[in-house]
């Protein structure tokens, strides 16, 4: 294990900030989902948590890990295929449609996310907020987060 020599207090709620340069080195954004493990009942390890959805369509059916990406078998085979003519549109999966005045825009994680939760809960609409964790592959503390941005949203 190495040593970073930075040190950083729980405060009152039992909170810790992740300093800034392993946020940057590991690539952790805000609202990424973070694991905790326990080694040897002494050490607390985290680790950005990494989904099994696919990277492309994130479905959750048939998912292949290749190159620390989970890629699934529709979206394996599109990649796979030398007969796919380039000068033709890429298929679109569970895409996201914005409308063209906002093309240019991208989306951020959060609105991707909330989105993802919108339809969860269409798709599953007596699913409790750990079943729809389960679903979406983040934890039920995100789920919360969601869906009180979503209430605010949609408030008149």
């Amino acid at each position: 294990m190495k040593d970073t020599g930075m040190i950083r207090s729980l405060d009152s709620l039992g909170r810790i900030v992740v300093p800034v340069e392993i946020r940057l080195t590991r690539n952790i954004d805000i609202g990424d989902p973070i694991e905790f493990f326990i080694l040897d009942e002494k050490i607390i390890v985290l680790r950005k948590y990494t989904s099994t959805e696919c990277t492309f369509c994130r479905s959750l059916d048939h998912v292949t890990y290749y190159k620390d990406q989970f890629i699934c078998n529709n979206c394996l085979k599109e990649l796979g295929d030398p007969e796919r003519d380039p000068g033709q549109p890429e298929p679109v999966h569970n895409a996201i449609v914005e409308a063209p005045e906002h093309s240019n825009l991208r989306r951020t994680k959060t609105e991707q996310m909330s989105q993802r939760l919108e339809q969860a809960i269409a798709d599953h609409p007596f699913a409790n907020q750990k079943e729809l964790a389960e679903v979406l592959g983040i934890s039920q503390a995100r789920v919360s987060q969601l869906k009180r941005r979503l209430g605010s949203t949609n408030r008149p």
